[in-house]
Parts: structure tokens; C-alpha cells; sequence
């Protein structure tokens, strides 16, 4: 301890401008809700299950990013027993990511097995309509062989399942399609789009985005409440969204393996603010081509005509973040982030001002709509957590 109090004052200062700066970065990187987080104006009754009372006329499963589950994946088992509960009126929507990590490549095909028939098994245990959508995963992770493996993969679900619209858009188109559930005396639109095709470099069908807003616009014209799901998210408050917590810059080798806890103070925020400031990837929020995308979906929902003439709720579902966010939007009602389907692959999240609940933890959300019109959003989370959130949907 003498001798370092000898050495050159210089040193010294170096040495304390270094933790300084550590400092700074550890403080502006925040912390992520590794607990439930609730919005002040969250009541306590909202932050856990209650008894409902109605007839259910459809209840929609929402979760993603399930492309590497480990052997007895706690949210699979948790979400068969909640498909199982009223077969006949669910299907479980899986937000895309379906298979880590690039898709049904030729070089990955054989994995199938492991990633992709766990996720089958709990639709067809349960007796459900399940819908697989794309992710950029699935598109090879952007890579040129991106088109096949979508295709490979779409075949697959298709022949495991062997029902109709089991993984939509088809043909590697873009979409949107739509879907009115229940087919008779529907109680809801599900409106799909394939996200990545937007995002996509490589092969991939022509279609021009005016004419997918159009369509989209077209198909937003309707009296019944609509949920819209993609893969990538309009905002988030996780890594894709710009947050990385003190973990992030402390620990930054961690982004290669979860694992690997070696400090690397100072040098370790390179890769966060990389990312933030200087690279920005289309897979962010802030990447170019997401911000176009998002801009023109944006403005496609604009058009939605208020209640009574036009739909009095617009929900749009995403995965891509692997965490769990209700975000009150303001062109679409709602935004919920459902991209925690796989205990390896849940990464950090923080929160805004329009945040309603934030987990870093897996689960899916369940949205369930009755026969008096109402509209119940709840966030379920295995081993027996159970509810942790639920709200009657504000038209």
C-alpha cells in the first residue's frame, strides 16, 4: 500500500479517472427487473389472479422465442396445462425465434427434434390450434440460406401438426393474413406478419411494402377487437430496445456465454455502447431498416377508425426480447413483449413510463375474450408462480 502511494501522482490519477468512469457506467446501466415490476398506478389486486366470471369465447396464448428449450421446459409444461383448460376455444400463438440458432438449415435440420417437437408436443397433447410465425432465427438468422430453412421449417410444422394455419405468413411471404377466431361467431381478428422478411437481405418473395401497409390498413377496418403479432417489437426496454445493465458492462463476456463471469471493467461497456452509438443492427429498435419498418407499421395502425364504426382494441403481440413487457401504447392500445419461452435464453429488461409490468423471467400471457365483450390480459409464470399480472383491457 506504501509503494503505490509513491508512485507518480499521474498513475494515480489514471488509476482514479478509470474507476470514475467505471462508476459512471455502472450507475447510467441501471439495474434489470430481476423481480416483478408494477407500474405506480398498478392496484395490488392487479398483481396476482382472481377469480373471472363470463363465458369465454376464445383465449389466445401468446409466447417466443422457444428455440432451445431444456429437457422439461418449465413454460411448456405450464403452458400445456394452461392450453388444456378449454381446448376447443385456444390456440397458442409462438411468436417466432421457433428454432435456435439459425432455422431448419441443412447444417441444423437434425436438431429439430430437440427444438422444435417440444414446442409441437404441448400443441398437440393439449388438442389446440397452435401458430408457429417467423423470426429472424428462423430465416437462418439473416444469412443467405435464410429462405430454404423458413421454407424447410414451415414443412415441418405443417406435417407435425396437420390441421390448417399452423404457420403463417406461408411461402415466406410478409403477409399480413388474417385469421377470425373462433370461425363461427368470431371473437377476434389475428392479424399476421412476418417481420423479418422487412429485415431480410437475401432471396425471399417480392412484395412491395406499400402494398403490405395497405392490406394491413384493409384489414385493421373491422368492429371486432384485433391483435396484430410479428416478431420484432414496436418499443422495448430490453437489450434490442438499447438496455443493458451493469452485468452488461462489468461482465461483458457474457455475451458469448452466460456463464463466463469475467470482469472486464472499463473495456467491457465497448460492446454496449457499440451498440447503442456507433453499429446500430436492423435487429435493434434503432437499426435503420427496424426504424422504417416500425414507422410504417406505426402508420398503418394511425388509420384505425375509433368505436363504434371501427375496432374498439388493437393489441400488437411480439417476441424477439427475451423478457416479459405490457407497455401501454399510443397507437395501438397495447404492446406486449412475450419473448421468454426458454429458461437459457431470458436476458435483461428495464422500464418506462408507459411500462405496466416488466419480468426478466420466462412465461407467455394469455388473452382471453368474452362473451359480454370484455377483454382480460394475464402473465403467467411456471413453477408455480402462477399469475403475477392481470388487467381488464381499457377499450
Amino acid at each position: 500500500m506504501k509503494r503505490f502511494y509513491q508512485q507518480p501522482n499521474f498513475t494515480r490519477y489514471i488509476i482514479l479517472l478509470c474507476c470514475i468512469i467505471q462508476a459512471i457506467q455502472l450507475t447510467s446501466a441501471g439495474c434489470s427487473h430481476t423481480k416483478p415490476y408494477y407500474h405506480s398506478d398498478i392496484p395490488d389486486i392487479e398483481k396476482r389472479e382472481s377469480e373471472t366470471e363470463g363465458v369465454l369465447r376464445y383465449r389466445l396464448l401468446l409466447l417466443g422465442d422457444g428455440g432451445a428449450p431444456k429437457p422439461g421446459e418449465p413454460v411448456l409444461k405450464t403452458l400445456g396445462e394452461w392450453a388444456g383448460k378449454d381446448a376447443a376455444k385456444t390456440s397458442i400463438v409462438f411468436l417466432g425465434d421457433n428454432m435456435y440458432p439459425e432455422g431448419m438449415t441443412e447444417r441444423r435440420k437434425h436438431k429439430a427434434a430437440e427444438r422444435l417437437v417440444p414446442q409441437l408436443s404441448v400443441v398437440k397433447d393439449a388438442g389446440v390450434h397452435g401458430l408457429f410465425i417467423p423470426g429472424n432465427h428462423d430465416w437462418a438468422s439473416g444469412e443467405s440460406e435464410g429462405y430454404r430453412a423458413l421454407l424447410a421449417q414451415e414443412k415441418f410444422i405443417n406435417d407435425a401438426l396437420g390441421g390448417e394455419s399452423n404457420f403463417l405468413p406461408s411461402g415466406g411471404s410478409p403477409g399480413p393474413v388474417v385469421l377470425e377466431l373462433p370461425k363461427t361467431d368470431p371473437a377476434v381478428r389475428l392479424i399476421v406478419l412476418d417481420t423479418q422478411w422487412w429485415l431480410h437481405q437475401y432471396e425471399k418473395p417480392e412484395k412491395s411494402p406499400e402494398t403490405i401497409i395497405e392490406e394491413l390498413i384493409a384489414l385493421l377496418d373491422t368492429e371486432l377487437p384485433v391483435v396484430v403479432v410479428g416478431h420484432h417489437p414496436l418499443q422495448s426496454y430490453g437489450p434490442h430496445g438499447g438496455f443493458f445493465d451493469w452485468k452488461d458492462h462489468l461482465f461483458a463476456a457474457r455475451v458469448i456465454k452466460k456463464w463466463l463471469w469475467i470482469p472486464t471493467p472499463i473495456l467491457g461497456s465497448a460492446y454496449p455502447y457499440t451498440r447503442q452509438h456507433l453499429y446500430k443492427l436492423d435487429q435493434d429498435i434503432g437499426g435503420a431498416g427496424n426504424k422504417n419498418m416500425v414507422a410504417q407499421l406505426k402508420r398503418a395502425f394511425s388509420t384505425r377508425k375509433p368505436p363504434p364504426q371501427g375496432s374498439p382494441l388493437l393489441i400488437y403481440v411480439s417476441g424477439h426480447e427475451h423478457s416479459l413487457q405490457v407497455l401501454k401504447g399510443e397507437i395501438a392500445d397495447y404492446l406486449l413483449v412475450s419473448g421468454a419461452a426458454a429458461s437459457r435464453k431470458v436476458t435483461e429488461v428495464s422500464s418506462g413510463e408507459n411500462t405496466l409490468f416488466a419480468h426478466q423471467h420466462t412465461g407467455f400471457m394469455a388473452v382471453d375474450f368474452f362473451g359480454d365483450g370484455k377483454v382480460l390480459l394475464r402473465v403467467v409464470e411456471p413453477e408455480g408462480r402462477g399469475v403475477l399480472f392481470h388487467q381488464w383491457l381499457v377499450f
